[in-house]
């Protein structure tokens, strides 16, 4: 059997806060529940969907319901104001690649403060890391978070050195998450279920009346789709490389453009799910499967006792 690729996640989760998208744990999970395909070797918290104390909060708590608290999880930039600073998340993303030269991954699923950090941290960051499989830009929507949130950041790491892979903000909305998605989940016997079933449940509700997120009563699982891609690269196609960099203007909102001037690092970006179901199928089976199935008490001593699937006990923390 193949050794497990070695894979660190930079994300900024708010699953379960008010008002906030759930994607980031979801990919999360999915990635922790394959410990046989990924080595997850931390989780680097940045800015992004929640304020940092909000978004580490909530990373301890992901690895802590599904029984991984050997993983670490590392705080980052507070802001895009902390590009350049130190961080433990910076200086860990940074020391990681230039220990396994060529065989990290690094999964970004928020804006790319701490990344870029690490890389201006780290004069060989890029030439050492394996691959940057991005979640941010978009080709056609006006609007896209993550790289909005952080522009300085995003073009940094556009031009960076390395082999980057983007799933745009478009890739990401031709799968949905459904209603009857979320009927399936809710069948399964296990914490982890339990635990998404409540901020889903709430994320579909939210949609519904106001989608800024999704459509037809569902949502986007934008970071989902990075992750899948890790897994599933085949389903992903219409691949273009070339050099792009963010729109000119005096806005800069996430959008991209060819970058006429670059050329020498290159990013690839699949442009079309071949099969879009199987996006939430591979997660769907990931939470039902054996690995999560016997998940059943807390292993951080603060949460011991706590109904994660409850909000009203605390489970789902604002939502």
């Amino acid at each position: 059997m193949a050794a497990a690729s070695a894979v660190i996640i930079d994300t900024d989760p708010a699953t379960g806060y008010r008002f906030k998208d759930v994607d980031d744990g979801l990919a999360i999970l999915f990635l922790l529940a394959l410990q046989e395909e990924f080595d997850v070797l931390g989780l680097t918290v940045v800015h992004g969907n929640a304020s940092q104390e909000k978004a580490f909060s909530k990373a301890e708590e992901i690895v802590d319901v599904c029984g991984r608290s050997d993983v670490p999880v590392l705080a980052g930039a507070v802001n895009r104001k902390d590009l350049g600073v130190e961080t433990a998340a910076s200086r860990f993303l940074a020391e990681a690649v230039v220990e396994n030269p060529g065989e990290m991954t690094v999964l970004a699923l928020g804006p790319l403060t701490n990344v870029a950090t690490a890389g201006m941290l780290e004069g060989s960051f890029y030439e050492k890391l394996g691959r940057l499989v991005i979640m941010g830009g978009s080709f056609g929507s006006p609007f896209e978070f993550n790289f909005f949130k952080d522009t300085e950041a995003a073009g940094r790491v556009l031009a960076a050195p390395c082999e980057k892979v983007l799933i745009s903000g478009d890739l990401c909305r031709q799968a949905l998450f459904t209603r009857s998605d979320l009927d399936r989940l809710g069948g399964m016997d296990n914490e982890v279920a339990r635990y998404l079933a409540g901020p889903i449940d709430s994320w579909l509700k939210f949609n519904r009346v106001v989608p800024i997120s999704g459509k037809g009563g569902g949502f986007f699982p934008w970071d989902v789709v990075a992750a899948v891609y890790l897994r599933r690269p085949e389903i992903f196609g219409e691949f273009e490389e070339g050099a792009l960099r963010l729109r000119r203007g005096r806005l800069k909102l996430g959008v991209l453009e060819p970058d006429p001037e670059g050329g020498v690092s290159p990013v690839k970006a699949p442009r079309r799910l071949l099969e879009p179901r199987v996006v939430v199928e591979e997660f769907l089976e990931r939470m039902g499967s054996d690995h999560f199935r016997y998940v059943s008490n807390i292993s951080n001593k603060s949460n011991k006792g706590q109904d994660y699937s409850d909000p009203a006990k605390g489970g789902c923390n604002e939502c």
